[in-house]
């Protein structure tokens, strides 16, 4: 276990979050560039979307009981606010990394 104080396990808390916000973020990009016609289909880009769709079903499922700390309504009334957040946190993410000049895909 990391030994770590508050404030640490704070900031640690918040550099995950934005990671995998921005990975959400990545995911819709490429979905979105994919059923645009923008990028190429390729064979193994089935089992990348199963993958892709995995990975975003959690960080969003994780998006959304972090948000019900905040808001009492039920999980799925609530799941299109996380979407939001995520998509909002993934842009702040990647701007905040671009600017630092460290932006790693």
């Amino acid at each position: 276990m990391l030994d770590a104080s508050g404030a640490q396990h704070l900031l640690l808390a918040e550099t995950l979050g934005l990671a995998m916000a921005r990975r959400a973020a990545d995911i819709l990009q490429r979905h979105r560039a994919t059923l645009s016609g923008e990028s190429a289909t390729e064979e193994g880009d089935d089992e990348r979307f199963d993958r892709d769709n995995a990975i975003f079903t959690a960080v969003l499922d994780a998006a959304n009981e972090c948000l019900g700390r905040f808001d009492a309504r039920p999980a799925d009334d609530r799941w299109c606010d996380a979407l939001l957040q995520v998509i909002h946190l993934g842009q702040l993410a990647d701007l905040s990394v671009t600017t630092q000049g460290r932006r790693v895909s």
